[in-house]
């Protein structure tokens, strides 16, 4: 009797582990797919620039409006309400997973073109040409951000705000044209040599360098600063010229007189039209 209860025994033990063995397979956990923020980033951007415009439009048909000082504490809330509304939609994708790297640089840096915009406004009051000053480059990356959201992510707006939106890829235009104009002059004034061609004996000298225009722009009028430097790399002097009719592919000569010593230059462009 003893035996027979050993091998039930035995044989209910080696069931419990089968048993046991098939659940433990049966129970590990299903793989997840990792949840990306992507597209709902690309939607409340879109919700966060309206809902700001939807408050611009509606202060704007406020009596008084047209009275209402730039530098007083008034404007200055109407501004961080506008920042608010946006961030209000999309600072929390500071913290998001997103699937495309990209659209995730372009995420975080809105946002934090959004903060600095709202840390600069502590300027308005009390110093409104600073606040100006680093408004405009902080509304020129927006605007860079936004057209790259509409050509790249197929961010829209509804159709009252087209024209706004218009605005700011317009602005966008403008901006990169500029700096694809400073990095062609910048690239042009680049290891620019100049030489004496004239020594009076008194200490007085006169230098020249001849520029090719590879920026493939025409220029009415362009200016230039030469810094001239000591060994130690300190100013000693800034020297300017200018010429006119500087087309595309054509070659002009630059010129300065000094009496100062140098040991090199630097040259960069001062305006041009």
């Amino acid at each position: 009797m003893q035996k027979k209860l050993k091998k039930i025994f035995i044989g209910a033990m080696c069931f419990l582990l089968l048993l046991a063995n098939g659940c433990s397979k049966q129970e590990k956990p299903e793989e997840t797919e990792p949840q990306y923020a992507d597209k709902k980033f690309v939607t409340d951007m879109s919700i966060g620039l309206q809902e700001r415009w939807k408050l611009t439009d509606a202060d704007e048909q406020k009596e008084g409006y047209d009275e209402i000082y730039v530098d007083s504490k008034e404007y200055q809330d109407m501004m961080l309400s506008y920042i608010g509304a946006e961030l209000d939609k999309i600072e929390k994708y500071s913290e998001e997973k997103f699937e495309d790297k990209k659209l995730q640089e372009m995420a975080l840096k809105y946002i934090n073109l959004l903060q600095k915009h709202k840390e600069i406004c502590s300027y308005m009051t009390v110093d409104y040409e600073r606040y100006e000053e680093e408004f405009t480059p902080v509304y020129d990356e927006r605007s860079k951000v936004i057209k790259t959201m509409v050509d790249d992510y197929g961010m829209t707006v509804d159709e009252k705000y087209q024209d706004t939106l218009n605005d700011f890829i317009t602005n966008s235009q403008l901006v990169t044209e500029q700096e694809n104009t400073v990095a062609a002059v910048e690239n042009m004034l680049k290891g620019i040599q100049f030489q004496v061609v004239e020594d009076d004996g008194y200490g007085w000298k006169t230098y020249q360098a001849v520029v090719e225009n590879t920026t493939g722009i025409d220029f009415d009028n362009f200016s230039i600063n030469v810094n001239l430097l000591n060994a130690d790399g300190i100013i000693v002097e800034t020297a300017y010229d200018q010429v006119s009719g500087f087309k595309a592919g054509a070659k002009v000569q630059f010129e300065f007189g000094t009496d100062k010593e140098f040991a090199s230059t630097e040259v960069t462009g001062d305006w041009w039209e």
